[in-house]
């Protein structure tokens, strides 16, 4: 084990600093936790609950230090991977990345015959699954708010994907920076460049373990610069064929007795995803991209999150902690033999409205 990361052949791993400037470090306390109100939590395998250990039953998350980092002529390519000209790994830039994928993006970065010599400074706004609503708003774009820190005029490195997404990140970037010149390069997942100069924001999050408070506060930024015009009692659709619930028109009907209204935010770009979700104090969704929208949602609004019992997930517990919602999990087993956490889901309806008319008292 090399700094935490399995070595492979040819693969060798090192921190920031040790080819880098680190311009600044921001100190940042721990803060409170809450275990989420689990129903149906005996079906959660236990090898699940077990990754989940940290997140939901540590009372005290410590806090990490942000950590801005500034890297001259360096290779990015991966979903944001970074190594040096001796093809080195930096390790702040391994988010979730396979050591499979690492190898991988070295052994084509020493094969190119070209790589793209990109000047001036950048920021990385970019991840392992960038191409993911939630990722993007929780785990990237808040980077964007240490500009003020470092270098107004640096330009941002975004992610290039599917249109919609590309839209959400064009809306999100502009919204969230004072800068009307704001230069944004996109790279493609399968793209490689060699920078000048970029600056890395380490400390913000990491998947699963650990969230800083303050990208939940920079999304309740966002959330101000738009009217709210949603109801009070939201469900979320998926826009999605994994995950689903098989029996979403019952629940849909019945719900919808109890004053809720049903809205799919992946047919809804940015700002009306968060207008509809401003003034929601009841939120019900499934896990997944859509469910980020709770950031959007009232401070100590009450959510109700349907999660296969064996996804292994933490983020939306920890932006309902920083929130101070009343955070509820509804883990159900999935259909089909082998339990495949994309699988659709059967809900039991009347269970589901029991809660949340308890949710409400």
């Amino acid at each position: 084990m090399v700094n935490g990361v399995e070595p492979q052949m040819g693969v060798e791993v090192i921190f920031a600093e040790d080819i880098g400037y680190n311009a600044i470090t921001i100190k940042n306390n721990g803060f409170r936790n809450k275990k989420p109100n689990v129903f149906n939590e005996h079906l959660i395998p236990d090898k699940v609950r077990r990754a989940m250990s940290t997140g939901w039953d540590s009372n005290e998350i410590l806090g990490k230090d942000i950590r801005i980092i500034e890297l001259h002529d360096v290779i990015v390519g991966e979903q944001g991977l970074v190594i040096d000209s001796n093809f080195r790994v930096i390790k702040e830039t391994i988010t979730q990345h396979s050591s499979l994928e690492i190898e991988g993006f070295i052994n084509r970065a020493r094969n190119f015959n070209h790589i793209e010599y990109v000047q001036g400074s950048f920021i990385n706004l970019r991840k392992r699954g960038e191409q993911n609503y939630g990722h993007w708003l929780i785990e990237c774009l808040p980077k964007i708010n240490y500009l003020s820190h470092i270098n107004k005029d640096l330009k941002v490195l975004v992610p290039d994907v599917s249109s919609q997404m590309n839209l959400v990140i064009e809306t999100s970037l502009r919204t969230s920076c004072s800068s009307p010149n704001l230069m944004i390069m996109k790279m493609g997942k399968s793209e490689i460049k060699r920078f000048q100069k970029l600056v890395i924001i380490d400390g913000l999050t990491h998947h699963g373990t650990y969230m800083a408070p303050q990208v939940v506060q920079f999304n309740s930024q966002l959330r101000e610069s738009v009217a709210g015009a949603g109801p009070k009692k939201v469900l979320l659709l998926r826009d999605s064929p994994h995950r689903r619930i098989s029996n979403i028109d019952h629940l849909s009907s019945s719900l919808k007795k109890l004053g809720f209204s049903a809205i799919t935010p992946g047919k809804l770009n940015l700002k009306e995803q968060i207008s509809a979700l401003k003034n929601a104090d009841t939120v019900i969704g499934v896990m997944g991209a859509e469910m980020t929208n709770i950031v959007y949602a009232d401070k100590y609004a009450n959510i109700l999150n349907i999660a296969p019992a064996s996804m292994p997930d933490t983020f939306f517990h920890f932006i309902s902690v920083h929130k101070e919602h009343s955070y509820n999990e509804y883990r159900c087993e999935t259909e089909g033999v082998e339990k495949n956490r994309n699988n659709s889901m059967s809900v039991d309806v009347g269970h589901i409205c029991d809660i949340v008319m308890g949710m409400s008292l």
